[in-house]
């Protein structure tokens, strides 16, 4: 009996199976793209610390799934996910293809399930879409899920002069201005670029449940490239005249027969004035060339609002 009654403690007391804080993945749309980017959400959410369970539902509850959100309701989808998933969260992905010219342009749609709560929708499109690319999308689109469904969240909510910059968050690509998106609490670093004008990175803070704003006028190069473009200027002319002066050097005549009253001694000046144009070119040049960037496409959706970008230079 003593044994039969420990038998039923330790049972009691034994960690909990699949259902709490564990997570299944669900991908549907694009057959021949499923099973590469459903390793890319289960490597994802290992990384991350989650507890996978493959097969959280069954096939015919998946086929009920999707009837649901072919006609809209997502509490429909809800009550599926409540009731027939064996695992507490459920991710159901979708993944659509677009061929246009040769060119893939992907649309990932993401649902994150947990039960008791509401269904976190998010988006992201991988345009001239590679596997490489296709990647760090989803891994964009798993890290604002994420994001979502956390309870210390807030929301950055970014403009800037001229609009469409391209916006980077603590070294994470996220789209392209205006934009809003969810941040946990806490310190930031968002940088802003464009092209013809400088990067501009700056240091913020997110509070809980509230929106901060960050408005930035970003500088064009214009004025930031005055500088190099009149050193280059002024040592192609110093150059210039230090070969010509270098050109015209006479030498000094001898001290015999008939001589001249003046000699052009124009060398030591045209040497000089050749060194310096090389140094100030030079330097010119280096600083016109570290001022030139580089830019890549990038493409957002926020969880409430869509924000779509496609800007700079392939």
């Amino acid at each position: 009996m003593r044994a039969f009654a420990l038998l039923v403690l330790l049972l009691l007391s034994s960690p909990a199976l699949a259902g709490s804080g564990d997570v299944g993945v669900v991908v549907v749309g694009e057959v021949t793209m499923q099973p590469q980017l459903a390793a890319q959400l289960e490597g994802w959410l290992r990384q991350h610390g989650h507890q996978l369970v493959p097969a959280p539902l069954p096939p015919d509850a998946i086929n009920t799934l999707i009837d649901c959100f072919v006609v809209e309701d997502e509490g429909c989808a809800r009550k599926v996910v409540e009731k027939r998933s064996k695992t507490q969260s459920v991710v159901f992905a979708k993944v659509d293809l677009k061929v246009d010219d040769a060119e893939k342009t992907v649309t990932l749609t993401a649902y994150w399930f947990d039960k008791g709560h509401d269904a976190i929708a998010e988006r992201r499109f991988c345009e001239r879409c590679t596997d490489v690319t296709l990647r760090s999308t989803a891994d964009e689109l798993m890290a604002a899920l994420t994001v979502s469904t956390a309870k210390d969240a807030g929301k950055i909510k970014i403009t800037s002069t001229p609009p469409g910059a391209r916006v980077v968050i603590d070294g994470s690509p996220i789209g392209v201005t205006p934009l809003e998106y969810d941040l946990k609490s806490g310190a930031h670093k968002v940088t802003l670029s464009s092209e013809g004008h400088r990067d501009d990175s700056r240091d913020f803070e997110i509070r809980r449940g509230e929106t901060t704003q960050v408005d930035v006028m970003l500088k064009s190069y214009a004025s930031t490239n005055f500088f190099p473009t009149v050193l280059l200027g002024a040592g192609g002319v110093l150059l210039a005249t230090g070969l010509v002066l270098f050109a015209m050097d006479e030498d000094e005549p001898r001290p015999v027969g008939q001589q001249k009253e003046f000699y052009r001694n124009t060398g030591p000046l045209g040497v000089g004035l050749a060194i310096s144009g090389l140094v100030a070119g030079g330097i010119g040049g280096y600083l016109l060339f570290r001022s030139k960037r580089s830019s890549t496409p990038v493409a957002s959706v926020t969880s409430d609002s869509t924000y779509v970008g496609w800007a700079g230079t392939f």
